[in-house]
């Protein structure tokens, strides 16, 4: 237009002029086309998770409404199917969802007739929630919710053709959308929000981490190839009560679990850790338990033993030779302190010297008798309650 005008005539700041004509025409103004669409503000990332959260109602898809609930943080979505979309209805709906998780700071809506009564607003004001509503007729000033709406008119309605009802429908989608990895966070909305991953059936294919941890620690720690009893095993197991015996023998008869055994102990069944198990010989008896050192001797062994070793004094001191009465009275009464038995003296016709006396040679005897201990043993000291 002012190309045109300056083709025909001129005068100065005819630029200016024909703007300001234009500007205040009413009609030009009242259908002139939108103006250029401004930049895209992006609302600012919370810093947890139900911190600020978008709502908004979605449908009507196949007879019903639903109303969403979006986290701004994690993505977590939670619908409510709603026949009608009342501000009671919808306060009872935040309730709940309030009740499960708690009380956001910020709630952004839109300026529907449910969120802008004064019901509404009194709820948002008891409970300290900043109430934020975006500009009418612009619905991408809430397109976090906006967004989620999208998603679940074409998930159920992909849907369709499935068997089952319109809320077993939306809880499959609800299942499957919390697991999946969100492009904006990178991560599961299950995984930001409730700090784990949920689990599905798509979890069957991968084996349990308590079944891997298990099995690495059995692996590591309890694989023990000399600690492994098989039934019918004869071993010998720790005894606790018994005052001479710390092992009985027994048989396996059962395996508890990993470390634990029961085992038949005559004739009783007692359950022990492999810490408290031996194994033994297929042969092995009771008896053959008992040291050499508690085996009782007859008196003739003791009597003939306790004389070689007078016999053997007396030929290296002939001169603390006694009569045949006293030597054959303290004979059973005198025990030598020595461990080695004595033998028969050498001739007395033989001159010894000081080391000889000391220590008499001893010579090999096919048979040692092993002497009569002179331990006095007492009975032990028992507190009796």
């Amino acid at each position: 237009m002012k190309a045109l005008a300056r083709s025909f005539v001129y005068w100065k700041d005819i630029d200016k002029d024909i703007e300001d004509a234009v500007r205040n025409c009413v009609d030009c103004a009242r259908h002139k086309t939108d103006p250029a669409k401004a930049k895209v503000h992006y609302w600012e990332y919370p810093s947890m998770p139900w911190e600020r959260i978008h709502i908004d109602f979605a449908g009507p898809i196949f007879e019903h409404v639903f109303l969403l609930i979006v986290d701004a943080h994690s993505k977590w979505l939670e619908v409510y199917p709603m026949k009608i979309t009342t501000t009671k209805k919808t306060i009872e709906c935040l309730r709940d969802s309030f009740a499960r998780f708690e009380l956001p700071r910020v709630l952004v809506i839109d300026n529907g007739s449910q969120f802008t009564s004064y019901e509404f607003q009194r709820f948002m004001q008891s409970n300290g929630i900043k109430h934020k509503t975006s500009a009418p007729f612009k619905p991408s000033s809430n397109g976090q919710a906006e967004r989620y709406v999208a998603t679940l008119k074409q998930s159920l309605r992909t849907m369709q053709k499935y068997e089952g009802s319109i809320q077993q429908k939306l809880s499959t989608f609800l299942l499957q959308y919390r697991k999946a990895p969100n492009a904006t966070t990178a991560h599961s909305p299950a995984m930001l929000f409730l700090k784990r991953e949920i689990r599905t059936r798509i979890d069957l294919l991968l084996p349990e981490l308590k079944s891997r941890v298990q099995d690495r620690i059995r692996k590591g720690v309890f694989e023990f190839r000399d600690r492994k009893f098989d039934i019918g095993d004869k071993v010998a197991v720790r005894i606790y009560r018994a005052d001479n015996s710390k092992w009985k023998f027994g048989k396996i008869v059962n395996r508890d679990g990993v470390l634990h055994y029961t085992v038949e102990v005559q004739g009783t069944l007692v359950r022990r850790h492999v810490d408290q198990i031996r194994p033994v010989g297929d042969h092995v008896q009771e008896n053959d338990f008992i040291p050499n050192v508690h085996r009782r001797f007859s008196a003739t062994d003791v009597r003939e033993s306790n004389q070689n070793l007078q016999h053997a004094e007396i030929a290296g001191n002939p001169s603390s030779q006694v009569p045949n009465e006293e030597q054959d009275s303290s004979s059973t009464s005198a025990v030598p302190s020595t461990d080695v038995p004595a033998h028969d003296s050498p001739p007395s016709d033989v001159q010894l010297d000081s080391s000889s006396m000391r220590n008499p040679p001893v010579p090999a005897s096919p048979r040692q008798v092993p002497r009569r201990s002179g331990r006095i043993r007492r009975p032990p000291k028992r507190l009796d309650l």
